[in-house]
């Protein structure tokens, strides 16, 4: 690793502060810190950013850490018993990132496991594992990968992790929501309390609540993630009023993830799209479409509420405009880029939201929800474009954010304007719940929209994809009960995508079971 990467890795945030005056590599703590567990994420094919956050106490403002920048050892070896270790240093954590480790950690070999660990005043962290992507010379047999996305703490256990981490998956790609900034009236768990949070600390409380489900640091420990933000990770769109607290939610979110791309502290700038290259198989770009987004709220015209929550509404003209997007232009010409230059037998688009049209018929009306890119036509014919001019790959949409299951095949679209020869794979969520206010009107309008193969609202979970350059397998893995800890899982749905991009259905499936 070079100096230089490695000083700004450790150093972020820290700014003038005179490190020797505060340093301390092996003072006392008054408690084991690593009590959120450890994490890796943004792998490539010789690259990986390791972390960890130094917590006595979880849900104090503080952590009940002292006010000190904090020497942190980190280890990478070739094995779990640390019999051959590959790479060591040490990574400062500071009060001004909540204590946050980011190990920025390069010239890794392709397609290989490694386990790390962090040590500080006498205490030593748990274990993880993780594994480099293959090169993109590479042709792999078999990628296994996980989408998943919207965890509510208040809702249920994060159980579905348990059972992701039997999958055995090369990778986990979160789609978004990975705290809630509210309960929306459960009560299963509880959050730190019943506001919204305001303040960075607040902030730190939630996700640090969130880090302590032992199932989500367990699968942290054993998988690299992905990870990108949705509506109820930050403040959403790019409304000037909220700069400030969008500022606060993104650097609590950076503190405690295995990201890379953060500006800074205070900063309002992440550079979260990516392009995950899975050697000559498949290229996923996976999105930030939220950062950038043109405002949801631009029409003004009467909804009713207690239809969707008012999610699902009509779109006037301005939803029309052709200026009007989703990504922002740099990400947009990015993307475009990424997927007409596309080498790998699959192009792939991660968003967090739905991409293919769905139609509410409400007696004479139109509605579409507001938060898909219904809202953003004139940036969703683009990427469709870029994806079908494509001359290499073949491809398909993976998104989250609906809380339910669903298969899209955009070739059936009833409307000629909106028909796009695309597949989609829509995973529910993790834990956060699909009431009847949301999921009826789904169902109500299913004989609307042909398009949806598969539409399944009962079932929290995540989707298991198995790849290869001439087949594409995703199974719907659903949880009977997100409120037990040890519910066993249920393939709902599972899909084929063959050569001749069809897609085929296979019957329901049973997965496995609970823990006895």
């Amino acid at each position: 690793m070079r100096r230089r990467k490695f000083i700004r890795s450790t150093l972020l945030g820290l700014g003038g502060a005179p490190l020797a005056q505060t340093l301390a590599a092996g003072g006392a703590l008054p408690g084991n810190p690593f009590q959120l567990g450890v994490a890796s994420g943004d792998v490539t094919a010789s690259a990986v950013v390791l972390w960890t956050r130094l917590v006595i106490d979880p849900d104090t403002a503080d952590g009940a850490m002292p006010m000190a920048n904090l020497a942190v050892r980190w280890e990478v070896a070739a094995d779990q018993g640390f019999r051959t270790v590959l790479r060591q240093g040490e990574a400062i954590a500071s009060p001004t990132l909540g204590y946050s480790v980011h190990v920025e950690l390069e010239g890794l070999e392709p397609g290989q496991e490694y386990w790390y660990r962090f040590a500080v005043a006498g205490y030593v962290s748990p274990i993880g594992r993780t594994r480099t992507l293959p090169s993109a010379q590479d042709s792999p047999e078999m990628l296994r990968f996980v989408t998943a996305s919207c965890q509510n703490y208040t809702h249920g256990y994060f159980t579905a992790y348990r059972h992701m981490i039997e999958d055995q998956p090369d990778f986990v790609i979160h789609l978004g929501d990975y705290i809630y900034e509210t309960s929306f009236g459960e009560s299963f768990r509880s959050h730190p309390t019943e506001e919204a949070p305001k303040t960075l600390n607040e902030y730190r409380r939630w996700h640090a609540r969130y880090k302590t489900d032992p199932h989500l640091q367990a699968a942290h420990a054993a998988l690299p993630f992905f990870l990108t933000i949705d509506n109820h990770d930050a403040v959403p769109d790019s409304d000037p009023e909220q700069m400030k607290l969008r500022a606060i939610a993104y650097q609590a979110w950076y503190e405690h993830m295995p990201v890379r791309g953060y500006a800074g502290s205070g900063q309002n700038r992440f550079a979260m799209h990516r392009s995950i290259v899975l050697g000559d198989v498949a290229q996923i770009c996976l999105l930030d479409v939220r950062q950038f987004r043109d405002p949801i709220e631009v029409c003004t015209g009467s909804y009713d509420p207690s239809y969707g929550f008012g999610n699902y509404r009509q779109r006037c003209a301005a939803v029309f405009d052709e200026s009007r997007s989703m990504l922002g232009v740099n990400q947009s010409d990015w993307l475009v880029e990424r997927l007409e230059t596309n080498q790998a037998a699959w192009n792939v688009v991660a968003s967090p939201g739905p991409f293919l049209p769905f139609s509410y018929r409400v007696e004479d009306e139109d509605r579409r929800y507001i938060g898909a890119w219904d809202a953003y036509p004139a940036n969703r014919q683009r990427i469709a474009d870029a994806l079908l001019a494509a001359k290499v790959g073949k491809p398909l949409i993976l998104s989250g954010d609906v809380h339910s299951f669903w298969a899209v095949d955009g070739s059936q679209t009833p409307d000629a304007d909106e028909r796009f020869p695309l597949l989609e794979f829509t995973t529910s969520s993790i834990s956060a719940n699909w009431p009847p206010q949301l999921a009826q009107p789904v169902t109500d309008n299913l004989p609307h929209n042909p398009q949806v193969q598969f539409y399944d609202p009962a079932h929290r979970g995540y989707l298991l994809h198995e790849v290869t350059a001439e087949r594409w397998v995703c199974t719907a893995r659903g949880l009977e009960s997100v409120t037990d800890k040890d519910s066993a899982l249920t393939s709902v749905g599972r899909f084929t995508i063959d050569d001749d991009y069809r897609l085929t259905m296979a019957s329901r499936e049973h997965g496995s079971a609970g823990a006895g």
